[in-house]
């Protein structure tokens, strides 16, 4: 079975979340990444960084990593950092694989390319590190959050996901009397950037009092497993993008 590693707090590639566990095996699984697969660019800038959205072109194993060189406005922001030698940071996430994962390598600028089109071409990662998420391994997160009457659509509840696996979250708010165990909802979380709305319905299965500013810790579990892994992966993602 593949070796999957897990998130822990610390300081780590992006300066936030640690990943740990290295494994070069991982390496091997990136030489057979598809080409086309949908690539985060974080920027490393003295300042704040710049998050681009670019695809896969192809890898040169132990040489290079190729990606399509996009052109819209957060592209011609990024311009003036985009320089030979510059660090960035990648991550992407496993579409292929059956476990909801993201994998993340820190890298630098090789060169821009133009030939048949134009790519940024990075250097081969020395090491590649993987969050991942199984039936019964959780997860610490913070990403904003809300529960969603099934029927009429309107917000029951602002709050922020504690937790996350491949089963169900935790969901931390202010009490609201109308949340009743057993019963459906929506979980909705606006990630920004351009990205859509991650929607999934929940069942709420425990309740439990935090005693502090009346708030209160709900436990979901996802009802629709189909869609469990795509959603995962993108909340995964936003959350070592922060």
């Amino acid at each position: 079975m593949a070796s999957i590693t897990y998130l822990r707090l610390g300081k780590g590639i992006g300066g936030g979340a640690e990943m740990t566990g290295i494994d070069n095996r991982e390496l091997t699984r990136l030489n057979h990444v598809k080409c086309g697969e949908i690539v985060h660019i974080q920027v490393i800038t003295p300042t704040k960084p710049i998050r681009l959205k670019s695809r896969l072109i192809g890898i040169d194993p132990n040489m290079s990593v190729i990606l399509a060189f996009g052109n819209d406005a957060s592209w011609i922001k990024a311009l003036p950092h985009l320089k030979e030698n510059n660090d960035i940071i990648v991550r992407f996430m496993n579409s292929e694989q059956q476990q909801a994962n993201v994998t993340a390598f820190r890298t630098a600028i090789q060169k821009i390319m133009t030939i048949t089109g134009r790519w940024l071409v990075l250097d081969y990662p020395k090491s590649i590190e993987t969050v991942g998420l199984r039936k019964h391994r959780r997860v610490d997160v913070s990403i904003e959050a809300s529960l969603v009457n099934v029927e009429n659509e309107t917000v029951l509840a602002n709050g922020v996901l504690i937790d996350l696996s491949i089963n169900g979250c935790a969901f931390v708010c202010k009490k609201e009397e109308t949340l009743s165990e057993g019963s459906i909802y929506q979980l909705m979380a606006n990630l920004g950037d351009g990205s859509p709305t991650v929607t999934l319905s929940v069942s709420l299965k425990s309740v439990k009092e935090l005693g502090v500013n009346n708030e209160v810790q709900y436990g979901l579990v996802f009802t629709t497993p189909e869609q469990v892994n795509s959603a995962v992966q993108q909340l995964l993602l936003h959350h070592l993008q922060k």
